[in-house]
């Protein structure tokens, strides 16, 4: 088929659409309706997937954070659980033996319903109350939008100050006040602001700014219980020595917790860099998850469409007949369905991929992860479309380029 006759073929398909314009929109919709489905949920995994692998980054390479070891399910007939709590002494004393090696920090959470208040003016009862020392905010990826961190000296004796998310500096002072150095009670104890957070957003739909970071001892002396497990976290000074610091990390705690040689670590331990990883293999399988249903609904898609064009080829009959009585012959029939039926797809999968980015946003949006635009599965959505409608076509195109014309001119 030379190029000339290719572009008669495609003037001729697009009078076609215009002339069937309100076939073509349902033509459009069957499969933009598929595509969308795709496009939104590979969107959205992948806006969540920049979102978190980000914050994953903010830790920094070259990360452990060793805390309790959480078991999950059933065997042997009974129901597995938590093992024991890491203790603060347990946190402490690894901080101390880990010291002159690398960066420690030491913290634990104290509740999720914690109020503040001020003035008269206090929070709703859902502020994250967290102790940290002065390591906290640097190895989590904190930053300070005014006011300072806390001293080693301050850590250690318990003194009674606060840092405050910008969620909490709204709600108890107005936008002309300066928080640093006022007083807020948190269960009828005065705290001094020392520092107040820069915006740090929300992950999985909870505002990391809404929350009030005390010294770690304060969590031990006002809020801590008899399941309150502290988290240690270990920053390697050189990311390529991150697997002897982690084996050094690991004997240290079997020491102070007292494992037995050859049982199980009482504890777990988690690398940046793996939990990275691992974070992609759960989102891959969810992309294929999504991958998998897409193609479902692009199935019941091609089975609309393929109604769609055997009722375009009864109604097309004379012109069909016309044409293979003026000489065209069976395959110049049928490539003109089929290339109709694909310029109808690719618009269908234009039309499915600007639906599905829109959507898949709005719900990045709603869980606060930034815009994506997944550019590589732009063009799988593209390809795909063009082959369920050349699918879903060539049935119908080969019927019309089988009928007979004197049968066909019948229907003048």
């Amino acid at each position: 088929m030379t190029r000339a006759v290719l572009l008669e073929q495609v003037n001729l398909a697009l009078r076609s659409i215009r002339a069937q314009w309100l076939r073509t929109l349902l033509t459009v919709t069957i499969i933009g309706t598929g595509i969308m489905a795709l496009m939104s949920m590979i969107t959205a995994t992948e806006a969540l997937r920049s979102s978190l692998i980000e914050q994953f980054v903010g830790l920094g390479a070259g990360t452990l954070q060793v805390d309790q070891k959480r078991d999950r399910g059933a065997f042997g007939g009974r129901r597995l659980g938590d093992s024991n709590p890491i203790s603060f002494e347990d946190a402490m004393s690894l901080k101390k033996e880990t010291a002159e090696v690398a960066a420690t920090s030491v913290s634990a959470r104290g509740t999720m319903m914690g109020r503040l208040s001020r003035e008269g003016k206090e929070t709703d009862p859902n502020v994250l109350v967290v102790g940290g020392d002065e390591g906290f905010l640097p190895m989590s990826g904190y930053d300070l939008k005014a006011g300072r961190n806390f001293t080693e000296e301050e850590v250690r004796r318990n003194a009674p100050l606060v840092i405050l998310g910008s969620d909490v500096i709204s709600k108890l002072f107005s936008p002309a006040e300066n928080p640093i150095d006022q007083d807020v009670r948190i269960r009828n104890r005065r705290y001094r602001i020392v520092g107040v957070l820069g915006e740090q957003g929300a992950s999985f739909g909870m505002s990391q700014d809404n929350q009030a970071i005390l010294p770690v001892g304060e969590i031990r002396a006002r809020f801590s219980g008899a399941r309150t497990s502290y988290s240690v976290q270990v920053k390697s000074p050189d990311p390529e020595t991150i697997g002897a610091l982690s084996a050094q990390v690991i004997g240290e705690m079997r020491a102070i917790r007292g494992d037995l040689p050859g049982a199980e670590d009482s504890f777990r331990i988690s690398r940046s860099d793996a939990l990275i990883a691992q974070f992609n293999d759960s989102i891959s399988s969810v992309t294929y998850a999504a991958l998998f249903l897409g193609l479902i609904t692009l199935f019941g898609s091609s089975i609309g469409l393929t109604n769609i064009m055997l009722v375009t080829v009864t109604e097309r009959t004379r012109e069909i007949g016309l044409r293979k009585a003026l000489g065209a012959n069976a395959q110049t029939i049928q490539t003109q369905f089929l290339v109709e039926v694909v310029i109808i797809g690719l618009f269908g999968g234009l039309f499915g991929v600007a639906l599905g980015i829109g959507v898949g946003n709005v719900v990045a949006h709603y869980l606060e992860a930034p815009f994506a635009l997944p550019w590589g599965w732009v063009f799988v959505a593209l390809i795909l479309s063009g082959i369920v409608s050349l699918a879903s076509g060539y049935y119908p195109a080969r019927k019309a380029s089988q009928l007979d014309p004197i049968e066909s001119l019948r229907h003048a």
